[in-house]
C-alpha cells in the first residue's frame, strides 16, 4: 500500500485556484487604463523574473502581456514594438525547451531578462515622454484658458460644465467652446473665436464624436493637427485630452498620446472619462457604490466628475504655465493625476 500523502488531494484545488487567478489577472490587464499600461507590463514581466528564478516554465507571463498589447491596441512607439518582439522572442525560445541544465542556460537567461527589463524602462520612459510637455512655463494673467469640445466639456443643464470649476482653480479666465455632439471637423469653424479670444492654454477634448459617426482615424488626426497647428499660431499652449473609445482595445491606437508626442503637448489622461463610466449608477461598480458617483448617465460628468475633470485640466495647465496659474485658494494635489 502506498504511504497516504496529505497534499495529493489539495493539488487539483491549488491548481485550479491558480488557474482562476490567471485568468483574474489577464482580465484586469485587459481592462487597465492607458496611463497605468507601463505597470501592467511590469507585472507581468515580474512573475516572468520569478518563474525564471525558481527554474520553473516562464514563457506564459509573456505571451500573456504580448497578446494582450495586441488586443488592446494602444498608442504604439518604437520602444513597445521593439519590447514586444523582444518578449516573443523569450517566450519562443523558453517554450522551445532548450537544455537547462548548462550554465550556459543560466547567463543566458540572466541577459534576457536585463535585456527585457532595459526594454520596459524604454517603454516606461516613452509612454511618460508622450504625455508630458518638456518646454519653459510661461504664465501671462491677461491671456485666458480655452475649452474646446463636445458635450463633456460644454455645460449641462443641471450641472456646471468643467470649465466653470476650473475657473475656480485658476487666476485666469477660462473660455467655454464646449459644444453638444460635435466633431473634430466641425470645430474647425470655432477656430476664429478662438484666436479671437487670444488664449495662452487651449484644452482639446474631441474626437469621441467622430468615432461614433464613423469618421475614420486619419480624417480625426488630420483636424486635430490643424487645431494644434492653429493654437501654435496664435501662441497658445495646447492640452490634449485623452478620449477613451472602447472598454478594451482601442479602434484608434492611442491618437491623442500619439499626438501629444509628436507635438510635445501636455496630455490629460482618459482616467477621469472612464471614471464617468465606470463609476456611474449605469453599470457595476459603480452601480455597487451607491455613496458617491461621477456620473449621473454612464457619459457626462455630474458636479462630482466635473470637479475631477477639472483638477485633472488644472494640473495640465500648470505644467505648462506654473504654478502661478493656480488660484491661491486651492491647493496642490498634483500626485493624483499620474498620466
Amino acid at each position: 500500500m502506498l504511504p497516504y500523502q496529505p497534499r495529493s488531494r489539495f493539488r487539483p484545488l491549488c491548481h485550479t485556484c491558480g488557474m482562476l487567478a490567471v485568468a483574474f489577472a489577464v482580465l484586469i490587464s485587459l481592462l487597465v487604463f492607458p496611463s497605468a499600461l507601463p505597470w501592467m507590463i511590469a507585472f507581468w514581466l515580474a512573475v516572468h523574473t520569478v518563474q525564471a528564478g525558481r527554474r520553473r516554465p516562464a514563457w506564459m507571463p509573456l505571451a500573456v502581456v504580448v497578446v494582450v498589447l495586441l488586443v488592446k491596441r494602444p498608442f504604439w512607439p518604437a520602444e513597445m514594438s521593439v519590447f514586444v518582439l523582444l518578449a516573443g522572442a523569450a517566450a519562443a525560445i523558453e517554450l522551445a525547451g532548450r537544455p537547462r541544465q548548462s550554465s550556459r542556460r543560466s547567463h543566458i537567461s540572466l541577459a534576457n531578462l536585463a535585456v527585457l527589463w532595459i526594454s520596459w524602462a524604454a517603454v516606461a520612459w516613452a509612454w511618460h515622454d508622450a504625455a508630458r510637455y518638456g518646454g519653459p512655463r510661461r504664465f501671462d494673467p491677461q491671456r485666458p484658458v480655452v475649452c474646446l469640445g463636445d458635450s463633456l466639456t460644454a455645460s449641462m443643464p443641471l450641472d456646471r460644465g468643467y470649465p466653470d470649476v476650473l475657473a475656480t482653480l485658476l487666476r485666469v479666465n477660462v473660455v467655454n467652446l464646449g459644444e453638444p455632439g460635435i466633431t473634430t471637423e466641425r470645430s474647425l469653424a470655432r477656430l476664429p473665436e478662438l484666436t479671437r479670444a487670444n488664449p495662452q492654454i487651449v484644452v482639446i477634448e474631441l474626437g469621441g464624436h467622430d468615432y461614433l459617426k464613423g469618421h475614420s482615424r486619419e480624417q480625426t488626426a488630420q483636424h486635430l493637427e490643424q487645431i494644434i497647428r492653429t493654437c501654435r499660431e496664435a501662441g497658445a499652449k495646447a492640452v490634449l485630452v485623452e478620449i477613451p473609445r472602447g472598454l478594451i482595445s482601442d479602434p484608434f491606437a492611442g491618437l491623442e498620446r500619439e499626438l501629444a508626442r509628436r507635438y510635445e503637448l501636455e496630455l490629460v489622461p482618459d482616467t477621469p472619462i472612464r471614471c464617468f463610466a465606470l463609476l456611474s449608477r449605469m453599470a457595476p461598480p459603480g452601480a455597487w457604490c451607491t455613496a458617491w458617483h461621477y456620473s449621473d448617465d454612464g457619459i457626462h460628468p455630474n458636479a462630482r466628475g466635473c470637479r475631477l475633470l477639472a483638477g485633472y485640466v488644472a494640473h495640465a495647465a500648470s505644467r505648462l504655465a506654473g504654478e502661478k496659474i493656480r488660484s491661491s485658494c486651492t491647493g496642490r494635489g498634483d500626485r493624483r493625476y499620474s498620466r
